[in-house]
């Protein structure tokens, strides 16, 4: 065996066992699809959330909503259902607090002014009529939250542990569903809502996604090989090379403890497609010189052809794929980590592509052809007739790029004033709900809980006071409750939580048959809370403030259903009276109010929880506003608040994501054009070979505006990928073209240059195009949305770099093309064969 032939052996055994290695791996990979993996550690939202689980509990809470098609939910078998469940669902691992209609208290009064009683009995008629008008006495706690206005769903709210992992919550919806699953219902439907679900589908989600789209993408690309070299040999060999490829990098996932999240999970797909570029164009050239021979080549004829089709493809192979990895590079000026990841990976996989092409695919073509090569067997008479024929789609793009000048830069600017204007119309935002088809379960349940209930988005603000006791004073509490009302009237707003509801309700049963404004007969009273009316000994009787007679006459049951702020109105005489009272009222209370505020005597902060039944980005922005006004005008001296909630990281991901994107772009434009300008020694070849780039963008930002696409967190990836891709085609055409001069000849150098470089071009394009494709089929709208605006792009792409570039090469001439380079040769057919045999 000869030593070339066992080399060849070697890489090719090499790459197949690292290969293998790696798929072995895969075990290892770990999977976060949340945006929580999208923001910086360091982000002052993360901050906030973190405290707020510190001082107020886990926010990963899940709601099972119980419904009825027709009728109430407040029926004998659907309450004995809910009451199951809720028993059942608290006896779960990972559990916290479970709160429903049937396990939750009532407030009502009692012996000392009120007490707290569970909110469900049992389900006798007398029970039931009971619980109906519980409901209404309270309906700011239970409407929304508990129960529907229109009572056709109840809700069971399920609070899991503080610090609960992915993989408890996991086994949590697991053992979720399979006790929906179990349970005897009859009329009754059930939903599971809430962010861990979301996340779980996209979780369970990913893995199969890339299970169908790598095998549909590898299909595409095998395809697009059939069509342009219609031999076995043609598609085998540049599809084995992407294989192993792809696999070595998950391996480096793998190893590198990589998360596997939605940005990454796109890597194996991109390097399937963009990394058959350069096989596509090693192939292209070696069966365009065995069609130019057109005759038995010997073993050692092969190898020569092997080898001159690598010397003169090395250096715009090499520079292809410095400029792809650059725009992916370019995603390291990202502030967001995968994003930096993704580029990391997409870089090392297409240099991993790069030496498939130059080392794995030239030993695999030498190892397949190493009897030599037979010209019948391998049709390269018809390969040769299109080598000097031309090819129709060719010979119309060098008519236009010599002809059509003028029509171009019309066309070119047209395009430039649309992107311009286009642009600002563009959407952003990252609604993890919107990665999922509209027919699916999670939709369809989140669209009628939010109908139907308060609303399954969550923002929340927290209000620090620094002080024992802060939260309690009646103006501030007063404040709150303004707030309350005025989030409420905010569109997309379904429920606000705060505390003042409890301590309004408290204060309108302690004071249920108090006369309001009554002084003590004696000024000097002793503050007793336990005395019937606050400020008076059990054996005096009240007098009345002047003209207080009437309002004592008048007054209903409502009159203390407010948060205490007038001293005298409670026989009190400061503020600081008002908030011990309150403070009173909070020892008395039973129930738990650890999700409002953060200790049950002397609170020093509390937790406002605002549902939302609209994430879009325009109504998080409105909210986000409306909050931020609010308290920017009405917090007290001294005090902080701060927003969190899942939808608070949705938006701030919204800004960091649109940042992402100018750095990116700006970078990635900025490197490629350093790259071009010292590749071709001309500040001015970097900026022509952006002409497919700057079409490419065009295409991306004017499809986006025309379809309503988001710029998110799997869309924003694009520019810079476009840029990375789109730049080979240029430094393609432009290395063929110094190569041979043809800015000195454009009829007959542009000529030669269409037939190989330009048909390697579009078979290049046409494969790029044709295997994003693919991800049409994904199961996440996003990625199909990703693969439309790829197909764009690459067509964009692809058109400018066979029409504006040669237009402008053509037209203009750069020097750039002549610098360093022999005098053109006088190329003829007849002159091809010898010239290219030479070693």
């Amino acid at each position: 065996m000869e030593k070339t032939t066992r080399r060849d052996l070697a890489i090719i055994l090499g790459a197949i066992l690292l290969a293998l290695m790696s798929l072995t791996l895969l075990g290892n990979l770990t999977i976060d699809s949340s945006t929580d993996a999208f923001m910086p550690t360091s982000s002052p939202v993360i901050a906030v959330n973190r405290e707020i689980e510190r001082q107020f509990g886990s926010m990963d809470a899940l709601v099972l909503g119980v419904s009825v098609p027709d009728g109430s939910i407040l029926n004998t078998n659907s309450l004995e259902l809910i009451d199951l469940l809720t028993q059942r669902i608290v006896q779960l691992d990972s559990i916290d607090t479970v709160t429903s209609i049937t396990k939750t208290d009532h407030m009502q009064a009692g012996t000392q002014g009120f007490e707290a009683v569970p909110l469900y009995a049992g389900t006798s008629p007398r029970q039931l009529d009971e619980l109906t008008s519980r409901l209404a006495e309270w309906p700011e706690i239970y409407d929304g939250n508990l129960v529907s206005a229109d009572r056709s769903m109840a809700a069971i709210i399920i609070q899991t542990t503080a610090g609960t992992g992915q993989d408890e919550l996991g086994n949590l919806l697991d053992q979720l569903g399979d006790l929906v699953d179990s349970v005897e219902h009859d009329q009754e439907s059930f939903s599971i809502i809430g962010l861990p679900v979301v996340k779980q589908q996209i979780n369970r989600s990913l893995m199969s996604d890339m299970s169908i789209l790598v095998p549909i993408v590898g299909l595409l690309i095998i395809l697009v090989l059939f069509f342009s070299f219609r031999r076995v040999a043609g598609i085998f060999l540049p599809l084995v090379g992407l294989v192993l490829s792809a696999a070595i990098t998950i391996g480096i996932m793998a190893i590198l403890d990589i998360t596997f999240t939605m940005a990454t999970m796109l890597v194996p797909v991109l390097l399937l497609i963009v990394g058959s570029a350069y096989a596509i164009h090693v192939m292209s050239h070696f069966y365009e010189e065995v069609a130019l021979l057109n005759r038995n080549l010997d073993p050692l004829e092969t190898r020569i052809v092997i080898g001159e089709v690598l010397h003169r493809n090395r250096l715009p192979i090499i520079m292809a794929g410095a400029t792809t990895a650059a725009g992916f590079i370019a995603q390291f000026t990202s502030p967001l980590a995968p994003f930096r990841t993704f580029g990391l990976l997409s870089a090392i996989g297409v240099v991993l592509s790069q030496l498939s092409s130059l080392y794995l695919l030239p030993a695999m073509l030498r190892i397949t052809y190493r009897k030599g090569i037979d010209p019948v067997k391998l049709h390269t008479q018809r390969d040769m007739q299109r080598e000097f024929k031309g090819h129709p789609v060719l010979g119309l793009f060098e008519r236009i790029a010599t002809k059509g000048g003028k029509p171009l830069i019309v066309i070119s600017l047209v395009l430039a004033g649309a992107t311009v204007a286009t642009i600002p119309t563009i959407r952003t935002g990252t609604n993890m709900l919107d990665f999922f088809q509209p027919s699916s379960a999670v939709v369809r349940d989140t669209k009628k809980f939010n109908e139907t209930m308060g609303g399954s988005g969550i923002l929340t603000v927290m209000l620090d006071g620094k002080k024992a006791s802060s939260i309690l004073d009646p103006n501030f509490l007063r404040t709150l409750d303004s707030f309350a009302d005025t989030m409420e009237t905010v569109d997309g707003v379904g429920k606000v939580q705060t505390i003042t509801p409890y301590i309004k309700r408290m204060n309108l049963l302690m004071n249920q048959d108090s006369i309001p404004y009554a002084l003590p007969s004696q000024q000097q009273s002793d503050f007793d809370f336990f005395s019937g009316t606050f400020g008076l000994t059990a054996d005096e009787e009240p007098e009345l403030l002047p003209d207080t007679a009437d309002v004592a006459a008048t007054r209903d049951a409502g009159t203390y259903d407010e948060i205490p702020t007038e001293p005298a109105k409670y026989g009190l005489e400061t503020t600081e009276d008002l908030q011990n009272l309150i403070s009173q009222y909070l020892l008395l209370y039973s129930g738990n109010l650890g999700s409002f505020i953060n200790d049950t005597l002397e609170p020093s902060a509390t937790l406002v929880t605002i549902q939302l039944q609209k994430s879009d980005t325009p109504t998080l922005r409105e909210v986000h506003s409306a909050v931020t006004t609010f308290w920017d005008a009405n917090v007290p001296a001294g005090w902080e608040y701060a927003l969190g909630g899942g939808e608070a990281i949705s938006l701030a991901l919204t800004d960091l994501i649109t940042r992402s994107q100018i750095y990116s772009l700006a970078g990635a434009l900025l490197i490629v054009w350093l790259l071009v300008s010292i590749i071709f020694r001309s500040p001015l070849a970097g900026l022509i070979a952006l002409i497919p780039v700057a079409f490419a963008l065009m295409g991306i930002f004017i499809f986006m505006a025309l379809l309503g696409i988001n710029l998110d967190v799997i869309t924003s990836l694009l520019a810079a990928l476009a840029i990375g891709i789109g730049v080979d085609y240029a430094i393609h055409f432009l290395s063929a073209c110094k190569r041979l001069s043809c800015s000195t000849g454009p009829d007959k150098g542009l000529g030669i240059v269409m037939r190989t470089t330009g048909r390697a071009i579009v078979i290049n394009a046409a494969s790029v195009t044709i295997g994003f494709s693919g991800l049409l089929f994904s199961r996440f709208i996003p990625i199909q949305q990703m693969g439309i605006l790829f197909c764009v792009s690459m067509v964009f792409a692809g058109l400018s770099s066979l029409t504006v570039l040669p237009m402008v090469l053509n037209r203009w001439q750069p020097k750039f093309l002549l610098a360093r380079s022999a005098p053109a040769p006088q190329v003829e057919p007849d002159d091809l064969p010898e010239r290219r045999i030479s070693p």
